[in-house]
């Protein structure tokens, strides 16, 4: 039996998460591993906060004590820049492996920490950072070697996910819902990282680095949040056969090819594998040139699961080697289209006078657009998906139309024309 010393910086949902696991589940990783990983000291910002008895004694405010303990992995669960990639930094060079869930951390400076891991010849391992208990980058490292990813797409946020589920549900705006989000514990006091799309473009930039070999940092990645989505314009997508989730997608084209990677809110068909996938959950799906595609479905975040992804990073330090891929230094990353592709389009009006829907199709095509389908509200307002945009077309609405708008949404549309055979009656048709 090997006793493995492990220091834990941070005892919040994640730090005390991970504790309680290596107690509750010790006899199973014993059997499995052969290891017992005896956590022999936790850093915190407050050592006065009541605490567990058993937790009591470990506590400490310094990171020198930490280290002192012949601590011989570190387990980082602070969250942020600093002082986690400080802390990170003095553990890999006394010799300390690192395991991590700092989603954060690892976007930013996860490339340089790895090289450093790799010069002190220790493991830099970070599974919770992406996908909470979805083992989506051991999938991604050990057991797709053999496959070129040309394609990487997720649900890479609960909150988003559970806000517009609720705001499809209930027609309900998005401040009532993001409020309710806060009461369930599901949103934090402070949802921007969430609901602006942040949080989900440091995930991105993790897949992306191991789907496509290359050194993808933040500013790659154009973003877009759901502040700004409403019940009608779900509802709409609703009636023509797709469902609107904060998508984070990544692509690469050809075998070392540009690069492209966005995080928005768009438009996917009902019969896609990401867009049954509701509430908190996450999805990240995957496509390579052999395995063909890959869907990975869990819980992206709480104290279990990503706890779970934590202590199984634990477990594998001695089973598993650390990936040997190296990273193109300089990808060429293409900026995001504003022109081509299909879109959908909402208009919102203040009026009832919006004609028919085939009526509203034939003024369409008579002005040049190239429509697939459209549909009209009794409430007011229409929708429609052209087989292609040009950054004109609003204003060419506005003018040809004639209709009091009081807003225009235009989303990305990711998937294929059968989505058609999955719509509302009402499409096509007079409501």
């Amino acid at each position: 039996m090997k006793r493995i010393r492990v220091g834990l910086l941070g005892f919040g949902t994640v730090g005390a998460g991970v504790f309680h696991a290596l107690r509750s589940q010790e006899e199973i990783i014993l059997r499995r591993t052969g290891a017992v990983f005896d956590i022999r000291s936790i850093l915190v910002q407050n050592a006065a906060k009541e605490r567990p008895a058993e937790v009591k004694p470990l506590i400490t405010t310094d990171f020198r004590r930490v280290l002192k303990e012949e601590i011989q992995v570190v387990v980082e669960a602070i969250g942020g820049i600093e002082p986690a990639r400080t802390y990170v930094e003095q553990a890999i060079e006394a010799g300390c492996h690192i395991v991590t869930a700092n989603k954060e951390l690892v976007a930013k400076h996860g490339v340089e920490l790895e090289r450093m891991a790799r010069r002190n010849g220790v493991h830099f391992f970070y599974e919770a950072s992406v996908g909470g208990g979805i083992p989506v980058l051991g999938t991604l490292i050990h057991f797709l070697k053999s496959n070129r990813i040309h394609r990487v797409s997720g649900i890479l946020n609960g909150t988003t996910n559970y806000i517009l589920t609720r705001m499809a549900e209930e027609a309900a705006p998005f401040e009532q819902v993001l409020e309710e989000a806060r009461q369930k514990g599901y949103a934090e006091a402070d949802p921007s990282a969430d609901v602006d799309g942040f949080d989900a473009v440091y995930k991105l930039v993790i897949l992306g680095r191991l789907a496509f070999e290359a050194d993808i940092s933040v500013s790659d990645v154009q973003r877009e949040g759901i502040r700004d989505v409403t019940a009608v314009e779900l509802a709409m997508a609703r009636r023509l056969g797709y469902t609107v989730k904060l998508l984070a997608v990544g692509e690469q084209y050809g075998e070392n090819g540009p690069i492209s990677l966005g995080v928005e809110p768009a438009l996917l068909p009902l019969p896609h594998p990401l867009a049954s996938v509701n509430g908190v959950y996450n999805a990240i799906h995957l496509e390579g040139d052999m395995v063909q595609d890959v869907t990975l479905v869990g819980q992206g975040a709480g104290e279990q699961p990503t706890s779970s992804a934590v202590v199984e990073d634990l477990c594998n330090l001695s089973l598993l080697p650390s990936p040997m891929r190296s990273l193109k230094t300089e990808p060429l990353i293409l900026p995001a289209a504003e022109t081509g592709g299909r879109r959908f389009v909402c208009l919102e009006t203040r009026e009832h006078g919006v004609p028919e829907a085939k009526t509203l199709k034939s003024r369409l095509e008579s002005i040049g657009l190239s429509v697939e389908e459209t549909t009209v509200s009794p409430e007011g307002g229409a929708a429609f998906i052209l087989r292609r945009w040009d950054p004109s077309y609003p204003s060419v609405l506005v003018a040809e139309l004639g209709l009091d708008l009081a807003r225009i949404s235009v989303r990305r549309v990711f998937g294929t024309e059968a989505a058609a055979k999955n719509r509302s009656p009402e499409v096509g048709t007079a409501v």
